[in-house]
This record gives C-alpha cells, sequence and structure tokens, in this order.
C-alpha cells in the first residue's frame, strides 16, 4: 500500500492558526491507493455499451414521453418576444437586478403567403389593440427613441473628450451615416405627427394662428433637436431644403394655410406697428412705445376719476368705480389735510413771529423817544423856574402847539438816528427768520434720517466706550506683563547667584575631597609600615 503525507510545515501552522479550536485534528492527512499491477493497461480499448436487457429504446413505460419537439410551435410562441440586453449587468453585485434584462412581447397578425409559409406582422399590427393602447404605446416609444438619441449624445460626447482619437476616427464615418438616417427617421416621424395633430385640430374647429403657432412650435422643435448640428454638410442640406420643398407641393394643407398664415402675419405686424414693438430690429427696441405711456394715461386717468368723482344728488351714489383704491386716496388725502394743517401752523407762527418783532421794535422806539423827551425838558442851569413859566405864559396858545410839535420823535437828528439803527435791527432779524424758514425743508426732509443717525450715534458711543475699556485694559495688561518681566529679571539674577554660589561650593567641596583623600591614603601608608615594622 502507497502511503502520500503532506509535509510538516502546513499542518503546523494549521495548528497554530486554529489551536483554540475544539474537534481539530492536527495529525497529517493519509492517502491510500492500491498497488499499480504491471499487466493492466488503464487505455480504452473500446466503446462503452451499456448492459441494457432490452436492446430497443422504445419502451412500454408510459411515463416517458417520446414525442418529437414541435419547433414551428415553440418558434411561434417564442418569437413575438423581444430582449432587450444593452446595458445589462450579469454580475452578481448587489445592484445587478435592477439593471436586467426587458422582454416584451405582443401578438401580431399572422399572414398566410401564396406558398403557404406563415408571416408574422409588426408589433404595431395587433388584433385586439385599442386607440388607447395604441396612443401609450406610442408615447412609450417616443419617450424610448428621445432616451436613444440622448444616450448616444451623451456617448459621442464622451468619445469626444477622451483620448483615444484613432479609433473614433475608424469608426465615425459609419456612427456618422447610422445617426444621420435616424435623425432623418426621426425628422418624417416628427412630421408625420404634426400633420396628425393639425388635422386633429382642424376638426376641433381651431382657429388658423392656433395651427400656425403648432407648426412654429414644431420647427423650433426640430432646429432645438439633439444631434442635428452635427449634419452639416452642404448636400444634405440641398436635399433637405427639396425634400421639404416637394412635400409643401404636394401637401395640400400647407397650399390652404398660406392665406391664414400671411393674414396672420399681417395682423400681426399692424399690432406690432401699433404698440411700437418690432421683432426685424434690436434698434427699435429703444424707441419711445406706447405701452408705457398708456399706462401712466390710464392710472392718471383712474386716479382722477377716484379724487375727483361726485356724488349724484338723484340717486345719492358716487360716479367713480374705482373701488379698489379707496384706501390709498384715503391715506393720500389724509396726508395732504396733514400737510395743509402744518403749512397753516406755520404761516400762524410766522405772523406771530413779526407781529412780537414789530411790537419789540415799537416798545424800543417808544423807550428812545420817551429818554430823549426827558433829556430835552430838563431846566438849563442859571434859569429858574418862574423865567421858564413866564417864557412858556408868554407864548400863548400857539406855544403850546409848538412845544407839542417839538416833542415828535422827528425834532432832531438823534432820533433819525434811532429809527436807523431800529430799521436795521428789524431787517437783521428778519433777514434771520427768513434764512431759518429757508432750511425749515431741508431740515424736514432730514427728520426721517435723524433717527437713524442718533441710532447709530448711540452705537457709535457704546463701541467708543468699549474701545476705552479695552484700551484701558490693554494698558493694565501691558504695566502686568512689564512688573513680570521685572519679577522674572530678578529671579533669573537670583538663580544664576544660586547656581554661582552651588558650582563655588562644589569646587570647594571637589578640594575637601581631594585633601581627605590624600590624608586618608597617607594614613593608610603610615599604618601598613607601622604594621610591617611590628611584623
Amino acid at each position: 500500500m502507497g502511503q502520500n503525507s503532506e509535509p510538516d510545515e502546513p499542518a503546523m501552522s494549521v495548528s497554530k492558526k486554529y489551536a483554540g479550536l475544539p474537534d481539530l485534528d492536527a495529525a497529517p492527512e493519509v492517502y491510500e491507493t492500491p498497488d499499480l499491477a504491471d499487466d493492466v493497461s488503464t487505455a480504452q480499448t473500446g466503446t462503452l455499451r451499456t448492459l441494457s436487457p432490452d436492446p430497443s429504446d422504445e419502451g412500454d413505460n408510459e411515463n416517458l414521453d417520446r414525442h418529437h419537439l414541435d419547433r414551428d410551435g415553440a418558434r411561434r410562441r417564442f418569437e413575438p418576444s423581444v430582449v432587450d440586453a444593452r446595458g445589462v449587468d450579469f454580475s452578481d453585485s448587489i445592484g445587478g437586478p435592477h439593471r436586467s434584462y426587458r422582454t416584451r412581447s405582443s401578438r401580431r397578425r399572422r399572414r398566410i403567403q401564396e406558398n403557404g409559409a406563415e408571416e408574422l406582422g409588426d408589433l404595431s399590427d395587433s388584433e385586439d389593440e385599442t386607440l388607447s393602447r395604441k396612443l401609450a404605446r406610442l408615447k412609450r416609444e417616443a419617450e424610448e427613441v428621445r432616451l436613444e438619441l440622448e444616450r448616444r449624445e451623451h456617448e459621442k460626447d464622451a468619445e469626444g473628450d477622451s483620448d483615444d482619437k484613432r479609433t473614433h476616427r475608424q469608426h465615425g464615418a459609419a456612427d456618422d451615416d447610422e445617426a444621420v438616417a435616424d435623425l432623418d427617421d426621426v425628422e418624417q416621424l416628427s412630421k408625420l405627427l404634426d400633420t396628425l395633430s393639425t388635422k386633429t385640430k382642424s376638426n376641433m374647429n381651431a382657429t388658423a394662428e392656433t395651427e400656425f403657432l403648432s407648426r412654429l412650435e414644431s420647427q423650433s422643435r426640430l432646429r432645438h433637436r439633439p444631434g442635428q448640428q452635427h449634419v452639416d454638410t452642404s448636400d444634405q442640406n440641398a436635399s433637405d431644403e427639396r425634400q421639404q420643398q416637394d412635400n409643401q407641393r404636394t401637401d395640400p394643407s400647407s397650399i390652404s394655410a398660406l392665406p391664414a398664415v400671411a393674414a396672420f402675419s399681417d395682423r400681426l405686424s399692424a399690432l406690432e406697428a401699433a404698440l411700437g414693438v418690432s421683432s426685424t430690429s434690436l434698434d427699435s427696441q429703444q424707441k419711445t412705445s406706447i405701452l408705457p405711456t398708456l399706462q401712466n394715461l390710464s392710472s392718471q386717468i383712474s386716479t382722477l376719476s377716484s379724487v375727483l368723482g361726485q356724488q349724484d344728488p338723484q340717486s345719492g351714489r358716487t360716479t367713480t368705480t374705482m373701488t379698489t383704491s379707496a384706501p390709498l386716496l384715503d391715506s393720500v388725502s389724509s396726508k395732504l389735510r396733514t400737510l395743509i394743517a402744518e403749512a397753516d401752523r406755520l404761516t400762524r407762527a410766522r405772523k406771530e413771529a413779526m407781529q412780537s418783532l414789530i411790537e419789540l421794535h415799537e416798545k424800543r422806539m417808544g423807550q428812545l423817544v420817551s429818554a430823549s423827551v426827558h433829556t430835552n425838558t430838563r431846566p438849563r442851569r442859571g434859569l429858574s423856574n418862574a423865567s421858564a413859566a413866564i417864557n412858556l405864559g408868554g407864548a400863548g396858545g400857539a406855544a403850546e402847539s409848538g412845544a407839542a410839535a417839538d416833542l415828535t420823535p422827528a425834532s432832531g437828528p438823534g432820533d433819525e438816528s434811532l429809527q436807523i439803527q431800529s430799521r436795521l435791527f428789524l431787517e437783521e432779524q428778519s433777514a434771520k427768520i427768513t434764512a431759518l424758514y429757508q432750511l425749515l425743508p431741508s431740515i424736514q426732509n432730514l427728520q426721517p434720517l435723524l433717527p437713524v443717525v442718533l441710532e447709530r450715534l448711540r452705537t457709535l458711543s457704546v463701541v467708543h466706550a468699549g474701545a476705552a475699556d479695552a484700551k484701558n485694559n490693554l494698558d493694565a495688561v501691558e504695566k502686568r506683563q512689564a512688573e513680570m518681566r521685572d519679577e522674572i529679571r530678578q529671579w533669573r539674577d537670583a538663580v544664576e547667584s544660586v547656581e554661582k554660589g552651588m558650582a563655588d561650593l562644589e569646587d570647594a567641596m571637589k578640594g575637601n575631597v581631594q585633601l581627605v583623600g590624600d590624608m586618608v591614603s597617607s594614613l593608610e601608608r603610615r599604618v601598613e609600615s607601622l604594621q610591617h615594622s611590628n611584623s
């Protein structure tokens, strides 16, 4: 018996690794095989035959189905099924089921040809498919076409950004041809759908403007369709133009829609000319249009009609119809009344100030006149009262009237100077009052800013106070740092002096140790000499 055993090193490593596990056999594995005989050959000399008691495969067992597979029936059963395996993930990852392949199946019409062969129709030729199902299927397939076009566009962008340009150049021509063919098919399908939509709208009594707008929208979709920028050859453009012209010549709906389109264009041009808007040039947008003027006029007319709306004496109702602007007009009228009252109050205050100034001037002039009369009627030195009375009595009634006339303010040059001074004072005061009243509008205009300015001043005062406190604290900190710096310097000096003293003491100690060591060694030598002498 041959025995084959594995080396001991793996067993040792296994035993070390799984030493803590129970029921583990660390013994080497032994395989027993029979001895190889010399006369026995392992080569196959003939075919293997089954030892079947019945040489025939056809038996009487009813459980076995011995019918052949109907391939035509299986083909008819599974041929309508369509499997989409693009972008499918067949790996064992967790997200694999989200990217599995999709299958679609639908019944098709069967056509029997002349030779007896059976032919399946298209997927859209379902016998029991209703109009709603067809519309749903068309929507779904249109969405799939759109997604496919977007996917191709993204792939083209990714290939354009990649570094491998040679492969892209090699396969670029074939891909471009295929893309052009697909885009042509999509364009034809879009035209067909637009024609169907136009017919549907015409059946629903749609106007020519709606039809024209739908055509414009379809043309804009075709212009902004992705992938159209790659088709830029002149031959293809010429062929497309010829094809469009042929379609327009052969399409009766387009021929019948031309007069309606022309009429709509004329109406649109007239409307743009009336509104002052032009779609041909950008310079016309800078001109003054009629829309802002109409808006301003309408707002002014509505305001005037609401303000000036008078009440009808017969019906007791107002003629204005602007009920929505009543709160605004009430607020405006209240503000106007407040402003009028303020203006009246300022006018009265100004008149009162002028009247008080005039009264003050009259009082001052009266005081000056009384003082001048008192100085003029004072008796002269060397004359008696009797002589003064005689002189006054001899004058008679005419003298009394003359004396009364002499007491007027304009009887001397001093009175004229007083009048000039009073007039100058009055003019100065009136100029000051006028300047003050001239400054009142500017002060009133600045009145809304005063709370904000005061609040900012208060904030600035708080900021300045905080800055002053911070400066004081900073000065205190700097002073404390200077004191600590002085203390640190003193401590450093003290430590240096202590270190110096320690070094001196260490030197002295070393000298003392050396001296004591010399003394001890000399003493030991003497003791040894004494011991030798005694021995």
